[in-house]
């Protein structure tokens, strides 16, 4: 999702409804549709909502498109298709994808040491209401 129209190409006015985000208790309308083409990134499906501050983009969809998503503590890297794990080891926890969702089932983590941790069981119905409370919206 973007405010800036520039960046977008072949637009599509759209009547698309409200998303909710942040503190905008009201949410932002999508007024229309379009993509975006980097060269190294295309990005399908991006939707224009001028009450965006900043731009926002969808993980699943990275995903879909068969890149690699990396979170770091410093930023969000997008690798290609190729991008191979140069050590398994180093995989802490692993996540199925799940009706666009990661949901992490933390009964399946073993803690080590001191460590103590809490966790909550939801349903997928709560995880999906959660999922569009906090501004995601699925497209499926």
């Amino acid at each position: 999702m973007t405010r800036n129209i520039s960046y977008l190409s072949d637009f599509e006015e759209l009547n698309g409804g409200y998303v909710a985000f942040g503190g905008n208790t009201k949410g932002g309308k999508i007024s229309g549709k379009a993509k975006i083409r980097t060269g190294k990134l295309d990005l399908d499906d991006v939707y224009f909502v001028k009450e965006l501050k900043f731009n926002l983009f969808s993980v699943s969809q990275m995903c879909d498109k068969k890149n690699n998503v990396l979170f770091t503590d410093t930023e969000c890297i997008v690798l290609s298709p190729e991008f191979k794990l140069p050590d398994k080891n180093q995989v802490l926890l692993r996540v199925p994808r799940e009706n666009n969702m990661y949901n992490v089932d933390l009964k399946n983590i073993v803690p080590s040491g001191d460590s103590t941790c809490f966790f909550a069981k939801a349903t997928l119905d709560e995880s999906n209401l959660w999922h569009r409370r906090l501004g995601h919206i699925l497209k499926q």
